[in-house]
């Protein structure tokens, strides 16, 4: 809603990353596995990609489904894609097409977005069964705002600590090395 603590937080988040749209990706990662641990899924970081030629995603993670088993087995490739777009305007579903083709069997796709996901575009998601998260602005927005309310952080500090630690985190190899690790 226009006005509240939330939109406030998003357009904030999509100024700063405006200039910069490929090192949204941190932010992106950051929030997926926010969701994913608040909701009991354990998530390990992997990496993020380099700002071009990422091959469709900007992230990579792995969920363990039996965190508690020797047997690797629950273990699962997660494949993000980042994507700061204006607020207004919906995100193309082409690049969650994409992100889809490069997911192999039993892999999860995490697509986040300053934006929103249009009708078409979620049931396309729904009738061709992609395993995407799909991550809009509005809950972006959502799960920053719990952050900085546990953390006692300015959004500005936040959002400079990620940066800092931006640079380290950059690599690349076939995701299902994030399996390994």
């Amino acid at each position: 809603t226009s006005g509240s603590q939330d939109h406030v937080i998003l357009n904030e988040i999509y100024r700063y990353f405006s200039r910069k749209n490929h090192l949204f990706e941190i932010l992106a990662e950051f929030t997926t596995a926010q969701i994913l641990r608040e909701q009991g899924v354990s998530y390990s970081p992997g990496w993020i990609t380099q700002g071009s030629g990422d091959g469709g995603f900007d992230f990579v993670g792995s969920i363990d489904l039996d965190p508690s088993s020797s047997f690797r087995s629950s273990r699962q490739v997660v494949l993000g894609q980042a994507k700061c777009e204006k607020l207004e305007k919906a995100t193309n579903g082409i690049h969650i097409a994409r992100l889809a083709a490069r997911l192999r069997r039993g892999w999860v796709g995490v697509y986040v977005t300053t934006s929103y996901f249009s009708l078409p575009v979620q049931r396309e998601v729904l009738a061709d069964r992609y395993p995407v998260m799909l991550v809009d602005g509005r809950r972006l927005a959502e799960v920053v705002r719990r952050h900085l309310v546990g953390s006692g952080e300015s959004l500005q500090s936040f959002l400079d600590r990620l940066m800092s630690n931006y640079a380290s985190r950059i690599g690349f190899g076939d995701p299902e090395e994030v399996l390994n690790r």
